[in-house]
């Protein structure tokens, strides 16, 4: 299983997760902090103390998505680590985009981590707010450069070219799919309210093998 991660303070700790909760099944305005504080047992006052408001906390709880996105996508920003991508090989690339990959299915298909953020991040993909832009400068954009710069070494092409920005962006939609759509899919394979291991280990295959086809 995927450890948690968040603020050395338990209390904090207990207040982004219940926000990432409450947020993304209430969205930003219909959760109160009495919600959070009563979900997370602390009194209303520890929301102001660690985090200003209840904006504080909701840009928070967007940070700690990231944080943890970049964690287990092992996710580098630094010079470098683009200039490690941008000097791999084609077959070097391959690999570590095939991993990547599998790491990502891994995440979708069976963590229940995943499942508690998934709201928050649907409700900022439909109404962009300030942590939408923390979420895609903290973690979306950064996936998204390592993919296209994978990608496009495995293509030969230029990594920036629109074809290889829209293989990276539907490689992503594959794999979140799995998420998104967890429900139809449970029902379709008859496997109640999980899926087995065998059958999401048969799912990185699947998407693994789709990478073939960029060359």
């Amino acid at each position: 299983m995927i450890e948690a991660d968040g603020p050395q303070d338990e209390t904090a700790d207990k207040l982004i997760h219940a926000g990432i909760e409450l947020f993304g099944e209430h969205g930003f305005k219909g959760t109160t902090t009495r919600m959070i504080a009563d979900a997370a047992n602390s009194n209303i006052g520890s929301i102001a103390y660690y985090f200003g408001n209840k904006r504080g906390l909701y840009l928070a709880c967007a940070r700690h998505i990231a944080r943890r996105m970049r964690q287990v996508f092992l996710l580098d920003n630094s010079a470098e680590s683009r200039d490690r991508l941008t000097g791999l090989n084609k077959q070097q690339a391959r690999l570590l985009l095939e991993k990547m990959a599998r790491r990502m299915v891994r995440l979708f298909t069976r963590e229940e981590e995943a499942r508690r953020w998934l709201m928050l991040v649907m409700r900022e993909q439909a109404n962009p707010s300030e942590a939408f832009d923390v979420l895609y400068r903290e973690s979306f954009e950064i996936a998204h450069v390592t993919l296209t710069t994978l990608i496009g070494t495995v293509m030969d092409r230029d990594p920036t070219e629109h074809r290889v920005i829209l293989e990276a962006h539907t490689l992503v939609g594959q794999i979140v799919f799995f998420l998104v759509g967890r429900t139809p899919l449970l029902r379709r394979l008859g496997c109640g309210d999980q899926l087995p291991d065998d059958i999401a280990a048969e799912a990185e295959e699947v998407v693994v093998a789709h990478l073939s086809a960029l060359g």
